[in-house]
């Protein structure tokens, strides 16, 4: 199935108003009501379902715009994020052929592995930058929490994603095609 770019930019531009309304409630609902602690990176969902259900050379810069808009509200920036996001992509993209998201726990523990790749990469890296590999764990850890409630919502999320980017069904053509 081949995607026209302008069925490109609104899917695009779909995907990108659900993350800013996700980045704003992460950021201000779920403080105020207490949960302070954790963090969690709806952009990382997304990032995983671009990666995973479209087959085209404008994913890294997909994942790029999405990583800009997600920076506005993080500290991380998004050189970090988008490493990450093309590290999954290629892990991704060479598992595509296994991947069969056609029920729930797997669509679950498959986004818990991508997270795991994606949580490793930025602790490494985070590590890298302070000079300091004793907070690895602590840092790695800081992201569990978060990561397994996104895995919990990742097949209804997915399901939207689906519909927006309008992906075919598994017993179809794997992906879109841009």
């Amino acid at each position: 199935m081949r995607m026209r770019f302008s069925q490109l930019l609104v899917s695009f531009g779909i995907t990108l108003t659900l993350l800013v309304l996700l980045e704003v409630v992460t950021s201000t609902v779920l403080p105020v009501m207490g949960w302070k602690e954790y963090r969690l990176t709806f952009n990382v969902l997304i990032i995983l379902f671009l990666a995973i259900r479209m087959d085209s050379p404008l994913v890294p810069w997909l994942i790029m715009g999405l990583q800009i808009i997600h920076s506005i509200f993080s500290i991380e920036g998004w050189a970090l994020g988008t490493l990450a996001g093309l590290i999954v992509l290629i892990s991704a993209n060479y598992l595509k052929e296994v991947l069969h998201l056609t029920t729930a726990f797997m669509t679950m523990f498959t986004v818990q592995l991508f997270q795991f790749i994606w949580y490793l990469t930025v602790t490494l890296i985070i590590c890298l930058k302070i000079s300091d590999f004793d907070k690895f764990g602590l840092i790695l850890w800081s992201f569990v929490p978060g990561s397994i409630l996104l895995s919990l919502v990742s097949p209804l999320l997915f399901w939207f994603l689906d519909n927006v980017w309008k992906i075919p069904n598994e017993s179809g053509p794997r992906g879109v095609e841009i």
